[in-house]
């Protein structure tokens, strides 16, 4: 049995990059940190980010989306939107800039991307089975926490989703289904027009 719960614990400590979550009305549910987040310590930090925040506010020139809510919150102005992340640490290997921690954790890492690429939800594999485990949990505590009655879960993507629909509480939560991944300017793409239009009228009723 590898140490799954080690990796998880100690990932988490060094690596974490923290929700944003102040009085959201609207939380984005992306799958986890990469190395610009890392940098950044906010999530949506770098292209995926930058491709959303365009798309949502029909912005040309504007900062990531992670890096446009901490100013934001650095300005005190309110936001309505937060951003929570299934996995608060990377689930791949590339973007860790600790060799080290990589080298030790090399198998454990091999286990977070083989969950992370995988659709099933359940494991027969061990190790597969507590690290998927330990992730419903950690997001499922964070989600509820940032949760109040009137929020709109957009879980962005297929693990997203897959996490989302995990979640005990799931059919009490306000969901839009649907909304891609913001990488590769998907947002912009002809087919997801509607739900990304929906996502931006939410906004509005939220603001006006």
């Amino acid at each position: 049995m590898l140490k799954i719960r080690e990796f998880f614990d100690e990932a988490k400590v060094r690596f974490n990059v923290d929700d944003i979550i102040s009085h959201s009305m609207i939380i984005f549910i992306l799958e986890s940190p990469h190395k610009e987040e890392l940098k950044a310590g906010v999530p949506l930090a770098g292209l995926s980010g930058r491709s959303m925040a365009k798309e949502l506010f029909l912005k040309e020139d504007i900062l990531p989306m992670g890096k446009y809510l901490k100013q934001l919150a650095e300005d005190k102005k309110q936001a309505i939107y937060g951003i929570v992340n299934v996995c608060p640490f990377p689930l791949q290997k590339t973007a860790y800039p600790d060799a080290e921690f990589v080298r030790i954790y090399e198998r454990e890492l091999e286990i977070a991307e083989a969950v992370r690429r995988s659709t099933a939800n359940t494991f027969k594999d061990d190790n597969k089975a507590i690290f998927h485990e330990l992730l419903i949990n950690d997001f499922q505590n964070r989600l509820l926490k940032a949760i109040e009655e009137d929020t709109i879960i957009v879980p962005c993507g297929k693990f997203a989703e897959k996490y989302v629909n995990q979640i005990a509480i799931k059919d009490k939560l306000n969901i839009i289904t649907g909304v891609p991944h913001p990488s590769y300017n998907s947002w912009a793409r002809e087919r997801y027009k509607d739900v990304i239009q929906n996502v931006r009228n939410q906004g509005k009723k939220r603001t006006s």
